[in-house]
């Protein structure tokens, strides 16, 4: 038997899906998190299959992915296999929920319904009666709080005592179901506080700005983090190294294994702030005021507010960004958003401008935010370039409050986890295959500069040359980013013990590209299931040229091209004022004439 998660946005479908299967969805306080349908195996006794479906309101709904879930329930209908509509529903909005649970009776579908967000809802002042609520509506019903192991337990047993084809049809059908007292209703100051543009904006940038400082100022947490993470790696080097007698193994390990992951793993602390950041955000439902705040200047580049989720998504991972553009007004501003996302930075950029950074300037925070700054506007530039003016921006706010301290740290954990797990299953099978590719060449053990990874990159170069770089190594690292972002900082740690040592023009030009180029891998595959293979490779292929041309422009904006270019710049600008005039001062004259012609002077 399948079990079908139903209900509106932002209800908690894909907590007690995560609760009934185990899985760590990505779940969030705002609407639209969920884009997909999501499968797996229930972990408790006689649920079955358990399905993960977007939010919708209704079956004539307008979004993408509101569709997707009408589609999926029909299909479901058609196929004969017997299933069960878990219908979840916050019990702050349980009136309003009720018109798809109707909805879904009159399609002759089983119904459960299950609330959520039951004590908010009594400590507002509301009333529940899940027993008499069920016998109101003709459907069980029953409470549930999925963040908690027992609840989750206690609402998986009460399902798999209900059998599909027991579950009656609702005649009559109240309006307001016996059992259930709504709150009553009063405006709260700390809504109108954040839904003021005035207020909230101001707080949104102060809140990013002080994150920033406390993730790379010198001597802040993340600063702090990272230094002692470094001065580990550096001693279990030195220790491995003093234990080991090979100096083929030695290399191996010290050079190869805990010089590059451990050189991408040293910036952990900072990502784990950056990662905190943003589910605190998610959680706290001020990701749809911002959403809601900003609808205005994404209307003006050819996106909506909801594009604010997507880019927001972006600076975690672009992957899991390309993904929620699903819940997106329609393909044509999907795709406009894919373009711009694919500039935003993510964490996986972080560790290689901390790489990059540091070895030009002594502090990296300025640097840091620029590089943010220059790839997120990169990507709204794109989206206005590219401006067309259809959709429209319809969405839910969500109630501000505070984050559930429980489910933050499980969500930060889990990702810091995955982060590890990437470094050490990617990078590591990366690094020790560049470790032996540098270090031998058909004659055996080599330098460098005679091995076999020499040999092959050493055509990528040439392209590296309008930018004051003529090192294969460093090459090769940039390129090695096209797989996974964190492979440049750990290729940076392999080929150069000693550290890169650009000079300042080429620093900026190195970093202009890395900070340009085409997200990794499994991004480009998302955008490949949501637009399609042909257009994931057009985007990544016309980045990749951008950013060598931006990349290109600013080494020679910073070698003295500058000034010739300015002048350049400040002569054209003469030029055309100068014709301006002459062009406005013609048609005057021109107008004069005609008024004489006709009027006889």
């Amino acid at each position: 038997m399948k079990i079908l998660l139903v209900g509106n946005p932002n209800a908690g479908k894909t907590t007690l899906f995560n609760a009934l299967t185990g899985a760590h969805g990505h779940t969030g306080n705002y609407c639209g998190v969920t884009v997909g349908v999501s499968e797996r195996a229930s972990r408790f006794p006689g649920l079955g299959t358990v399905c993960d479906l977007p939010g919708l309101y209704s079956f004539d709904g307008m979004s993408m992915e509101e569709r997707a879930a009408g589609e999926y329930i029909a299909r479901q209908r058609e196929s004969g296999e017997p299933f069960l509509a878990v219908h979840v529903a916050d019990a702050s909005s349980l009136v309003r929920s009720l018109r798809l649970t109707y909805a879904l009776l009159d399609m002759g579908v089983p119904v459960v319904l299950a609330l959520t967000m039951c004590g908010r809802f009594r400590r507002r002042g509301g009333t529940l009666d899940c027993e008499k609520v069920g016998r109101s509506l003709g459907v069980p019903c029953f409470e549930v709080n999925a963040l908690r192991k027992k609840s989750a337990a206690a609402f998986a047993a009460s399902l798999a005592r209900i059998s599909p084809g027991a579950v009656p049809p609702a005649f009559p059908r109240p309006e307001i179901p016996a059992g259930y007292v709504a709150p009553p209703a009063r405006e709260r100051k700390i809504d109108g506080l954040f839904l003021n543009g005035w207020i909230a904006l101001p707080a949104f940038f102060l809140a990013a700005g002080l994150v920033f400082f406390l993730t790379f100022g010198r001597g802040m947490p993340g600063d702090l983090g990272k230094s002692l993470l470094e001065a580990f790696f550096s001693r279990l080097a030195e220790w491995a190294g003093g234990r080991i007698g090979s100096p083929l193994v030695r290399s191996l390990v010290c050079d190869g294994l805990i010089a590059g992951v451990g050189g991408v793993l040293s910036f952990l602390p900072q990502i784990a702030l950056m990662y905190l950041f943003l589910e605190l955000l998610e959680e706290s439902g001020f990701m749809s005021v911002l959403a809601f705040m900003t609808d205005g200047l994404f209307a003006r580049i050819g996106l909506s507010g909801r594009a604010a989720f997507s880019v927001l998504l972006g600076y975690g991972c672009t992957a899991a960004a390309v993904s929620s553009t699903r819940a997106l007004e329609n393909r044509s501003v999907q795709r406009r958003a894919v373009a711009a996302l694919f500039f935003v930075p993510c964490s996986a950029k972080l560790p290689v401008y901390l790489t990059l950074l540091s070895s030009v300037f002594e502090n990296t925070f300025l640097g840091a935010v620029l590089l943010y700054v220059l790839g997120t506007g990169m990507g709204l530039l794109l989206a206005a370039f590219l401006r067309r003016e259809d959709g429209d921006f319809v969405m839910e706010l969500t109630e501000i409050c505070l984050p559930d301290f429980l489910s933050v740290c499980k969500k930060l954990i889990f990702r810091v986890k995955q982060f590890i797990i990437k470094v050490s299953a990617t990078v590591l099978v990366f690094t020790v295959a560049v470790w032996f590719l540098s270090s031998f060449s058909f004659s055996g053990p080599a330098p460098a500069e005679e091995s076999f990874l020499a040999k092959l990159c050493g055509v990528l170069r040439y392209a590296f040359y309008p930018m004051g770089i003529d090192d294969w190594r460093a090459a090769f690292a940039a390129v090695s980013g096209l797989v996974a972002k964190e492979n440049i900082a750990g290729m940076l740690a392999v080929l150069y013990p000693e550290g890169p040592a650009f000079s300042l023009p080429s620093a900026c030009a190195y970093l202009t590209f890395v900070a340009l180029i085409p997200p990794c891998v499994s991004a480009l595959a998302a955008c490949a299931r949501e637009l399609g293979g042909k257009t994931a490779c057009l985007y990544a292929a016309l980045q990749t040229l951008f950013a060598f041309l931006c990349a290109y422009l600013v080494y020679f904006l910073l070698t003295g091209g500058g000034a010739a270019l300015l002048s350049v710049l400040c002569g054209a600008g003469i030029v055309a004022a100068v014709c301006g005039a002459v062009r406005k001062f013609a048609k005057k004259r021109k107008r004069k004439k005609e008024r004489e012609r006709i009027y006889g002077g």
